[in-house]
């Protein structure tokens, strides 16, 4: 019955909103053809209910192309780097940046003539994600940043709190660093239905698998850098050597291998939807996920017969751990229809309606979002707070050319250590080589300059 009501406020403020806006004076294309490329599932089915809406208002034919999420760097940079205009718009990871640069089209002139709400775009988003060398070259489409999340039963259980703070000598309670999650990890953990199997764990990582298990080490290494007084850093802002396999690394990484240890049995293969249902299920007690979960409220409740609590993560060293922005391509044949493509899905009224859009995929990014109406309907206010407060603490991606590059190459050794195949120290040193390659590679003065750039320097 809610989810009814919630699809029939989203449909009833989406279209009011439209139908009660002046219109401006946007170009139509009659017959035009705009080809995206999306993550596949979530994101074409949120952009699907408004292609018929975009033929209507624009004459444009938009045709949705879905890519597997572990192919769309690999897909997307093949067609743009050989010039095959198979894409109009594209959505990326801020992190890839560095090698889409050169095949975006800068967006300035078209917001100028044609406002697509950018100020409006929630300032811890707004121009890290979306400007490179002075320049806008795309669009938030997903606010992605990640919160704690925790069940409020099993930490407020008064056995629970005296079992805990007797074997750790402080109280239960939302942790303030990597040290403490992996206490919460070790105290929850247990076999609840005596099968001899552990089938309880007090934490999980948003993803550990292969392919994104790189970004619970940078959140750690970011925190032990907080905690030692130094600036969240993947290089030496001034010789571009590599910060990785540094003593706050090394810890970062052991810690991570520790607390996959001292899980469930499979952890290590556990991506986002495993991480989610441990926790919505109750089996995990508790968790650092995007935003997701704050609107699922009614069913964690219903799951667990517990209040969901929400906390900043860890010495508030946050990242995206992805993020998604959308741009115009350099090649493509119809970059105005594009930009007006973006510009209804993405501003102010539509990604209401999208962010909302149930398993789409795409979180609140716009401050008229977490205005909304609708969504304070939905959203506990105490979840839009923290949300609200952990965009203020993002760590910006790696957007630098060789930016998937760096990513993956790092990835392969975290899993190996998580594996056991090799030390923390070995994975991080053999790391931090290959990051000295990929420098030279392109080019260690222009990437010491990106870098600059890139960051903030």
């Amino acid at each position: 019955m809610k989810k009814l009501l919630i699809t029939f406020l989203l449909t009833v403020f989406c279209f009011a909103g439209i139908a009660n806006a002046k219109p401006e004076p946007r170009p139509t294309f009659d017959g035009v053809t705009v080809t995206a490329a999306l993550h596949s599932g979530p994101f074409v089915n949120a952009w699907g209910p408004h292609v018929k809406r975009i033929k209507e208002l624009y004459g444009i034919n938009l045709e949705l192309v879905g890519i597997p999420v572990n192919e769309l760097y690999d897909k997307s940079i093949l067609e743009l780097s050989m010039g095959t205009g198979a894409y109009d718009i594209v959505q990326y990871n801020p992190g890839w940046v560095g090698d889409y640069i050169d095949f975006m089209r800068p967006l300035d002139d078209y917001m100028d003539r044609w406002d697509p709400g950018w100020m409006d775009i929630h300032e811890g988003f707004r121009e890290w994600e979306n400007t490179y060398g002075g320049q806008r070259v795309s669009l938030t489409m997903d606010g992605d940043v990640m919160i704690f999340y925790y069940n409020k039963n099993m930490f407020e259980d008064p056995k629970e709190m005296a079992d805990f703070k007797s074997t750790y000598g402080y109280d239960l309670a939302p942790p303030a660093n990597y040290d403490q999650v992996l206490d919460i990890q070790k105290h929850f953990q247990r076999d609840t239905d005596g099968d001899g199997t552990i089938d309880q764990a007090g934490y999980s990582d948003p993803i550990i698998k292969r392919g994104r298990g790189q970004y619970p080490y940078l959140m750690r290494l970011f925190a032990y850098q907080k905690e030692a007084g130094i600036t969240p850093n993947y290089f030496d802002p001034d010789t571009m050597e590599p910060l990785i396999n540094t003593p706050e690394g090394v810890k970062a990484l052991q810690n991570y291998v520790d607390t996959v240890a001292n899980g469930v049995p499979g952890m290590l293969q556990w991506e986002w939807s495993e991480a989610h249902t441990c926790f919505m299920t109750g089996k995990c007690a508790s968790l650092i996920h995007w935003p997701d979960e704050g609107l699922m409220t009614a069913a964690f409740t219903a799951n667990t017969g517990s209040a969901m609590g929400f906390a900043d993560v860890p010495s508030k060293a946050n990242m995206t751990c992805g993020g998604w922005v959308a741009g115009v391509t350099a090649d493509s044949a119809n970059p105005e229809a594009a930009y007006m493509v973006l510009d209804y899905i993405l501003g102010p009224d539509v990604s209401t309606h999208v962010a909302l859009y149930p398993g789409g995929g795409t979180d609140l990014f716009r401050q008229s979002h977490f205005d909304s109406a609708v969504v304070k309907m939905i959203a506990p206010q105490e979840y839009l707070d923290a949300f609200d407060s952990a965009i203020g603490d993002i760590v910006g991606e790696l957007r630098i050319p060789g930016g998937f590059e760096y990513y993956d190459s790092l990835d392969i050794q975290v899993q190996k250590a998580l594996a056991g195949e090799i030390s923390a120290q070995e994975a991080l040193d053999q790391a931090a080589e290959n990051w000295k390659k990929i420098t030279k590679s392109l080019g260690a003065d222009k990437q010491k300059e990106m870098y600059a750039k890139a960051m903030g320097y």
